[in-house]
């Protein structure tokens, strides 16, 4: 069996799911499911998710069950496909909104043929490295932690006050940064978020809460 085809929806985010209050609206930030391999000076904006990749957006969305109340998506085509197997998987029909917060080109990004050069001096793992600690923005980008912020109220926003879960499917450089602001951890983004690895967010009577691996906080 090849390593994709062993792969397994993240432990940890089935376990924050299940440990989630029901009574409030909870957002999901999540990471899409497995793609194709880049090719070679491939950007990656047409990469589509593999078969086994739907299977197991598939076997997510039949955990979230009714829970899931809404689904949202970066217009990229490996994110529109993982929320329309999660809706498959659901077993009813949810619109898919799409937004550009999410990806193409993303809450931190303004200018995307300017930022294109900072992944091109950087990496993406240094362009992750940076989003995640740093105080400034680089060329063509957002400030980090604005950006960060910007999401969060998004997401709280459109859940509207709806109990359940609501799925916001993003890519990594996306997930990373922003679970690494608000927890604090920057080591967490060297790690990088797996497929399928997503962060949840809701609202108490006490402040904004989020849960990623195995770190449960108030972070607002």
């Amino acid at each position: 069996m090849s390593r994709k085809h062993s792969y397994e929806i993240p432990q940890t985010l089935l376990r924050n799911i299940k440990r989630v209050p029901e009574e409030y609206p909870v957002a999901l930030l999540l990471r899409h499911s497995i793609r194709e391999e880049f090719g070679a000076g491939d950007i990656g904006n047409n990469i589509p998710i593999t078969d086994y990749g739907k299977a197991i957006a598939f076997e997510l969305g039949r955990f979230l069950g009714e829970r899931l109340r809404s689904l949202h998506s970066s217009p990229l085509l490996r994110c529109v496909q993982t929320a329309q197997a999660l809706r498959e998987g659901v077993g009813y029909y949810l619109d898919i909104s799409e937004h550009r917060f999410l990806g193409d080109p993303g809450i931190f990004v303004l200018d995307g043929a300017l930022a294109w050069s900072n992944w091109e001096a950087m990496g993406n793992e240094g362009v992750m490295r940076h989003l995640a600690s740093e105080n400034y923005a680089l060329p063509g980008m957002a400030d980090p932690e604005c950006a960060a912020q910007e999401l969060l109220r998004y997401m709280l926003l459109v859940m509207d006050g709806s109990s359940g879960v609501h799925v916001f499917v993003t890519h990594d450089t996306i997930l990373g940064p922003v679970v690494a602001r608000f927890l604090r951890q920057t080591h967490e983004v060297a790690k990088g978020p797996l497929f399928l690895e997503g962060a949840l967010f809701w609202r108490s009577h006490v402040g904004v809460n989020v849960a990623y691996r195995d770190e449960s906080l108030l972070v607002l």
